[in-house]
């Protein structure tokens, strides 16, 4: 009936003009809609300049139009996870894919990955991985 429809209209009306429809579940536990397009802003910067070794904290606050000290406030908000090591993981998902989808040298795959030093590189993916690069290649190369 036009009683209901109008009735429906108004929760509806009333659920978007408050506070909680700002929220959503996102990894079991609410998130701010804003907090989620920020950090969707801060995973796109670093997506599109993962090869890039100068991707920073500073590169990712110049490229939002934001000073470091607002980027670290905004994304302490969000969570625990600390930029420098969201860089970092990014880096070795991006290099560990690199290690299946392509003929790359691991020399060749560091660099590319965005990472300026081979030491760090290593054990970073020894710790994340469990293994070198050319054994993670070797283990799950589906190609071999």
């Amino acid at each position: 009936s036009v009683h209901q429809i109008i009735e429906r209209k108004e929760k509806l009306k009333n659920y978007f003009s408050s506070p909680i429809s700002s929220y959503e579940m996102f990894e079991g536990k609410y998130t701010h809609v804003e907090q989620k397009k920020f950090m969707h802003s801060v995973m796109k910067v670093i997506n599109e300049n993962i090869t890039n070794s100068d991707l920073s904290i500073q590169f990712i606050a110049d490229k939002l139009g934001m000073g470091t000290r607002s980027l670290y406030r905004k994304m302490q908000e969000i969570g625990d996870e600390s930029l420098s090591n969201l860089i970092k993981e990014c880096r070795l998902i991006f290099a560990a894919d690199l290690l299946l989808k392509s003929k790359m040298t691991i020399d060749e795959i560091v660099y590319k990955s965005g990472f300026s030093n081979k030491v760090t590189f290593f054990k970073a993916f020894q710790k994340k991985y469990s293994c070198t690069p050319k054994n993670y290649r070797t283990k799950n190369d589906t190609y071999a």
